[in-house]
């Protein structure tokens, strides 16, 4: 009986010793997901992109270069992330995860209104959204793009850093400023303010060109500005719009009505064609300035609340 007592005080020592080998054997991996932090748009543009507290998300595409060779991330069509109503500076949330290896290499791109063309995991072009596709009016969304990448001799076993994009702009913003001279009951109306033959187009990401999409020539139409006299001393404007950047001339038409009270004493359409090239990320005031009894002078100047440009003037 001893004996036996003996051999299973043994067997159960071995069991026991085989249960604590397998215990330290086990390996724990620590996954740290790839997140996105807070984003930032480069200039002021339209109300929805002002600030990085109205930035409500973005299209994301990237690749991770490991020891065999690159890989596409975000099953190689790219993921949504999308603001998750924190506190600044917080992470976003991704529509996919995907994690960080250490010594991997990654590189990230991040998209907002725009349509892409991926090889690779990466965009290699991008082509203009509409708000109005289906009318004759080009409405174009404000197309903003945005890299980042991280070296692999930064990602270590407990890397966890947040993706942090600085958005540029890559259309032009144009608005119309009308002045006069108008005193007393007198004041300029003007309507009709347009961008003839626009098109859509498309970025190519290397080299940063545009090509324009001359199969869909569409206007641009401005908001008519109405009633302005001198005691505007700065003008009134209208609305921004964004339009594709160009090096070619285009054609302005408006139509600039006189008042005296509320009866029209006179009108006059003008098409001017414009040779002022529109860079990406730069705002531009086309100045429309009316005298009373003498022909309307028309120019074009900077807006300073985008990357400044020279002075043109267009009569």
């Amino acid at each position: 009986m001893l004996y036996i007592m003996k051999k299973l005080f043994i067997a159960t020592l071995a069991i026991a010793a085989l249960a604590s080998c397998n215990k330290d054997q086990v390996i724990n991996f620590d996954k740290f997901p790839i997140n996105f932090g807070e984003a930032f748009v480069d200039n002021s543009v339209r109300v929805d992109y002002s600030n990085a507290n109205t930035l409500q998300g973005f299209n994301v595409y990237g690749t991770v270069t490991g020891t065999a060779g690159i890989v596409p991330l975000f099953d190689g069509d790219g993921a949504t992330v999308s603001r998750n109503g924190a506190a600044y500076n917080a992470a976003w949330n991704c529509s996919e995860s995907e994690y960080w290896i250490p010594g991997a290499s990654y590189s990230f791109a991040a998209v907002v209104d725009a349509t892409p063309t991926i090889v690779n995991g990466l965009p290699t072009a991008l082509k203009t959204i509409a708000d109005d596709a289906a009318t004759d009016n080009m409405n174009l969304k404000d197309m903003l793009y945005a890299t980042q990448s991280v070296a692999g001799t930064s990602v270590t076993a407990d890397y966890n850093e947040l993706v942090k994009f600085t958005f540029s702009h890559l259309l032009s913003k144009v608005k119309f400023t009308v002045k006069s001279n108008a005193e007393g009951t007198y004041k300029h109306t003007v309507t009709n303010i347009t961008v003839s033959n626009y098109t859509e187009g498309t970025y190519t990401i290397d080299g940063g060109t545009w090509a324009h999409a001359t199969a869909t020539d569409k206007n641009v139409a401005f908001a008519s500005i109405e009633g302005v006299t001198s005691t505007d001393t700065n003008g009134v404007s209208n609305a921004d719009m964004l339009l594709v950047p160009t090096t070619s001339d285009f054609v302005v038409t408006f139509t600039v009505e006189l008042y005296k009270g509320t009866t029209q004493l006179g009108t006059e359409t003008k098409n001017i064609t414009v040779s002022q090239d529109l860079v990406k990320g730069n705002a531009y005031n086309f100045l429309i300035n009316c005298v009373v009894g003498k022909e309307i002078q028309f120019s074009v100047t900077n807006d300073p609340t985008w990357a400044v440009q020279p002075d043109i003037t267009v009569q």
